[in-house]
């Protein structure tokens, strides 16, 4: 069943008390014709009032109604709406001030004008909002509510003065007609006293007590409960409102919990964007270690050549030597240079394997063969010192790896084991491993003072050795080769006392190749002697001749002393310039070429090689502190036996060369 109308009802009940007051005025007939227009004329102004009071509520209503729609679905119409019920409550409150009011009612309107105009400030403020705004909105609609609220007491006050001084009138009127009937004027005096409880009763239920229920709902929601909702069981201009404003509450409920699953996502997002932040720094920061690191070690490869090639030269030529003084002198101080010149090299490599990631290509790689390359290397060293280095239940499987990056981070962790013991004095290193489904887990156990802090042993140049001990690089190479595998490395302190590391890899189901050691050198034997020029590369018959172009002269000298070893003329030149008129002046069996040169670089000049002696090409030996740099890469793919990587050996040198003169 539909609501009935306030409207309707206020009718009804007005249309009531006229009937009453046709018959009081019918009665009154009887005693004075001026009484009875008087009588007439206040009840005619007291229906008017009450039929403007109607209308100023109406369009406060009506202006509430617009307010409380939420702005993401307000209609263009909404507007039109709100200022034509601005207009009729502003010309309701003019008729009001243009009749006959004392000082008091007037004041009393002038209030209630006021309150319409603060609710328009604070209605008109509430429109005006961005519709994201949703606390500012809820603020300024509570706002002109409470205004709406403040006027329509003020004006219910104003009713009630008016039907006071009616009541009076009425009762004057009474007196009068004391004079005539006694019991009629009681009768009369019943009946409005009933009627003026039946009204107040009316009010107080079909207009107070809806009022009263939204009042408290939007004191719930400017408390921030929005589950307030507000009874739909009342006339039908209050159920319209309870209506609207229980979708008004639904909506903000909505975007409440929608506002606050956005800010859960942006609470992670943004930890998220934190640890992007953190991770983009850290790699930023070891980018320019990297570089640094890289410009370094291409700057240490030049003066590394010359004193390991010089180095072997000198042990060699004192191993030629006969007699016991020069096998003394080569052990005693020149194998020493070369161990540490050779020592130096594998640091300066490591420093450019960490200034870039290595694009070697994974295999199958044998966990036992593996390890058993480091137990050849490091075993004696355990011995010595008197102690153990064991490997126990190591499966016999392959993993996906890079063999030689394996065998670093092998020798990387064995060697600080070694380091750990001996400065513990005593214990033993013990590896051991298991299969865990697709992964391979392989741990390295040993028996000395720990770690100090698990946390920090992979970051880069973090060491607890003491100076020109350690470099700080291996561990996070380690962590950075076992990452390229697809695997994992970590630290940790064992609870009986030392420390483990445990490596993670991805279990391969191919064969692996036949290990090969890190590094073999050979000590002892001298560099190799090549007595006759009359290589395949010589086509004319004579004496071969390399060409060499080096712009640093220590590194020019060094090559020629290599070179002499094998019989051949070298011409040596400093620029790519020098080098292309020698090779169009005349011919060369082999090119041996620096790539970082003043002007242009190495790899011009092989291009030009390729363009005007392409017979040449196929004889060409590129000789670089850096064959990872960028505009090598590709050559470098294409042809990796004309690289030859500073610093080099002097048997790698003259092996490389020899094989180029046939």
């Amino acid at each position: 069943m539909a609501p009935r109308s306030l409207r309707g009802r206020i009718a009804g009940r007005a249309a009531v008390a006229a009937v009453l007051a046709l018959l009081f005025v019918v009665a009154m007939l009887l005693v004075s014709a001026k009484q009875q227009r008087q009588l007439a004329a206040a009840t005619a102004a007291a229906l008017l009032e009450q039929q403007i009071a109607d209308d100023i509520v109406r369009g406060v209503m009506r202006q509430l109604v617009v307010v409380s729609v939420p702005p993401a679905q307000r209609a263009p119409a909404m507007q039109l709406e709100y200022e034509s019920a601005s207009a009729e409550v502003y010309e309701r409150l003019r008729r009001y001030l243009f009749r006959e009011l004392t000082p008091s009612e007037r004041l009393m309107i002038e209030q209630v004008k006021q309150e319409h105009l603060e609710m328009e400030v604070a209605a008109g403020n509430a429109l005006a909002l961005a519709t994201q705004d949703a606390d500012e909105v809820r603020r300024t609609t509570s706002e002109a509510v409470g205004h709406a609220f403040a006027l329509v007491d003020a004006l219910d006050d104003f009713v009630r003065l008016r039907e006071v001084e009616l009541a009076e009138l009425l009762q004057d009127q009474s007196r009068a007609f004391q004079r005539l009937a006694l019991g009629g004027v009681l009768g009369v005096l019943l009946l409005v006293v009933v009627q003026i409880l039946l009204e107040a009763q009316f009010v107080k239920r079909h207009v107070a007590t809806p009022l009263g229920s939204l009042r408290d709902a939007s004191v719930r929601i400017g408390a921030g409960d929005l589950s307030a909702r507000v009874p739909t069981g009342y006339d039908a201009e209050f159920a319209e409102v309870a209506q609207s404003f229980n979708r008004m509450s639904a909506t903000l409920a909505d975007a409440r919990a929608e506002l606050v699953g956005r800010n859960t996502e942006l609470s992670d997002a943004l930890e998220q964007v934190r640890a992007a932040q953190h991770e983009l720094v850290e790699a930023e920061t070891l980018g320019a270690i990297g570089r640094m690191t890289a410009g370094l070690a291409h700057e240490l490869n030049n003066p590394l050549a010359s004193v390991l090639g010089y180095s072997e030269l000198l042990a060699s030529r004192l191993s030629e030597l006969q007699g016991a003084d020069g096998t003394a002198l080569r052990t005693e101080f020149v194998d020493p240079i070369v161990r540490e010149a050779r020592r130096s090299r594998l640091l300066v490599r490591s420093l450019l394997q960490f200034a870039r990631r290595a694009e070697s290509e994974l295999g199958p790689v044998s966990l036992r063969d593996a390890l058993r390359v480091v137990l050849e290397l490091r075993g004696f060293a355990f011995e010595q010192a008197g102690l153990h280095f064991t490997a126990v239940d190591v499966p016999d499987v392959a993993v996906v790896a890079e063999r030689q990056h394996v065998q670093g981070v092998f020798l990387n962790l064995v060697n600080n084991a070694l380091d750990a013991l001996l400065k513990h004095g005593r214990g033993a290193l013990r590896v051991h491993g298991r299969i865990d489904g697709e992964m391979v887990e392989l741990c390295f156990d040993d028996d000395g003072p720990g770690l100090a802090d698990p946390s920090r042993v992979f970051e880069a140049f973090y060491t607890t050795k003491g100076v020109g001990e350690g470099t700080g690089l291996g561990l996070a190479l380690a962590e950075r080769f076992m990452q390229s595998f697809g695997g994992s490395i970590s630290a940790s302190n064992r609870a009986s006392g030392g420390a483990r590391f445990t490596l993670r890899f991805v279990r391969s189901h191919e064969h692996p190749d036949a290990a090969r050691p890190l590094y073999t050198p050979e000590h002892g034997t001298p560099l190799p002697l090549r007595h006759t020029g009359n290589g395949s590369a010589n086509t004319s018959g004579g004496r071969d001749t390399v060409l060499v172009v080096e712009d640093e002269v220590h590194l020019q000298r060094l090559h020629e002393k290599l070179l002499a070893r094998l019989d051949v003329d070298v011409v040596v030149c400093g620029t790519v310039a020098d080098a292309q008129r020698l090779v169009a002046q005349r011919e060369f069996s082999v090119v041996i070429s620096d790539v970082k040169m003043p002007g242009e670089s190495g790899v011009v000049f092989y291009e030009w090689i390729c363009r005007e002696r392409p017979a040449l090409a196929g004889r060409f030996l590129f000789v670089t502190g850096d064959v990872g740099a960028p505009d090598l890469r590709r050559l470098v793919e294409e042809m990796p036996d004309a690289f030859l990587h500073k610093p080099f050996e002097g048997r790698e040198y003259l092996a490389r060369v020899g094989s180029l003169l046939g």
